[in-house]
């Protein structure tokens, strides 16, 4: 469950335009209409999640395989933008592998947050909305009877019971 500072949960609550919650039906909000982006860890499951529904990502990962997906995502997918001054912990502000190099000051966070956001409403974030609708119709195509997805895993399966 997730644990917010009064003072934070006061602010939203006032905003009159943000939801805080400790739980909310991620899947459910990833396929409605209005959901144009998602704020994401890119923990794998949340990857999966918002691709299978064609919903580009703003990912800012913490730790584990988050970075990892992160990168896949913004740089080898095209399909998101990857938050890298907002990082935090032991590794947080460390050099990433693509030559980056974090600073976490408030004045970095606010100017990446604005050109990412800048970025996301002109023509990058529209092919970026558009590479996520494709990776969804991929994913769809790959879970059909005939898809790839299905033959690899009847593949496998005859495989493995065809030797006992």
């Amino acid at each position: 469950m997730a644990v917010v500072p009064e003072e934070t949960a006061a602010i939203v609550e006032n905003s009159g335009i943000g939801v805080l919650s400790t739980w909310a039906p991620q899947q459910l909000i990833l396929a409605h209409k209005a959901t144009g982006w998602f704020l994401t860890h890119c923990g794998i499951n949340s990857v999966v999640e918002s691709l299978a529904e064609g919903v580009p990502m703003l990912a800012w990962p913490i730790s584990g395989d988050q970075p990892d997906n992160a990168a896949l995502l913004s740089i080898t997918l095209n399909a998101g933008y990857q938050l890298t001054e907002a990082r935090t912990g032991t590794s947080g502000l460390r050099k990433l592998k693509r030559g980056v190099q974090p600073t976490g000051t408030v004045e970095a966070i606010q100017r990446e947050t604005r050109e990412i956001l800048e970025k996301a409403r002109g023509k990058d974030g529209e092919l970026k909305r558009m590479n996520a609708a494709t990776i969804k119709n991929k994913m769809k195509a790959a879970l059909e009877e005939d898809g790839e997805a299905i033959t690899e895993l009847n593949r496998l399966l005859a495989k493995v019971f065809s030797s006992h």
